[in-house]
C-alpha cells in the first residue's frame, strides 16, 4: 500500500513502514499520515510477519512504525534482529504501545507513542523526532570509534 498525498509537491517525502497484525489500527494511523500538510509519506504496510525483514531491506524506509500488539517474542527478535542487522540497524523504530506500562524488551527503539493519544501532527513529530535521534546517535557512535582509535594507536606508539 503506497501513500501520496496529494499536497506532496514540494514537501519532504518519508518512507515509512508499518508493522502490525490488525489492519483497523494500522490503517487509522495509515489515514493520520495521510493528512499531515507539511511531509509527505510513503508507506508501506506489513501483515506477514514472517517476511518483514525482507520487506524492511527492499522498501528502505526511514521509519519503522510497529505495534505492539506482536507476539513479545516475535516482536523481541524482530527489534534485535533490525537492530544488529547491517543495512537495518541505523533505521529508526517507533512503537506504537497500548498502554504506558514499560517493557524490558523495547531498548533499541527511539520513540514510543500512545494508540489513544495519537495525532497527526503527534506522529509527524513523533517520526522526525525518532529519525533525528538515530542520526545523532549514529553520529555519536562513528566520533566514538574514531576517538577511541585514535587515543589507542596514541598509546600503542608510546
Amino acid at each position: 500500500m503506497n501513500l501520496v498525498s496529494p499536497k506532496s509537491s514540494g514537501h519532504e517525502s518519508i518512507n515509512i513502514y508499518m508493522i502490525g497484525n490488525n489492519p483497523i489500527e494500522l490503517s487509522t494511523i495509515y489515514d493520520k499520515l495521510k493528512s499531515i500538510k507539511t511531509k509527505t509519506y510513503h508507506a508501506e504496510i506489513g501483515f506477514d510477519l514472517k517476511r518483514a525483514y525482507k520487506k524492511i531491506m527492499q522498501f528502505n524506509p526511514a521509519c519503522i512504525l510497529i505495534d505492539d500488539n506482536l507476539e513479545k517474542d516475535y516482536l523481541r527478535n524482530l527489534l534485535r534482529k533490525l537492530s544488529r542487522g547491517a543495512r537495518t540497524r541505523n533505521i529508526p523504530i517507533t512503537i506504537i504501545k497500548n498502554s504506558n506500562y514499560s517493557s524490558a524488551y523495547l531498548g533499541d527503539v527511539q520513540e514510543f507513542l500512545l494508540k489513544d493519544s495519537i495525532t497527526s501532527e503527534g506522529l509527524s513529530s513523533s517520526i522526525s523526532n525518532s529519525i533525528r535521534l538515530r542520526a545523532m546517535q549514529k553520529y555519536l557512535y562513528t566520533k566514538y570509534k574514531k576517538k577511541q582509535s585514535q587515543f589507542l594507536s596514541f598509546f600503542a606508539n608510546n
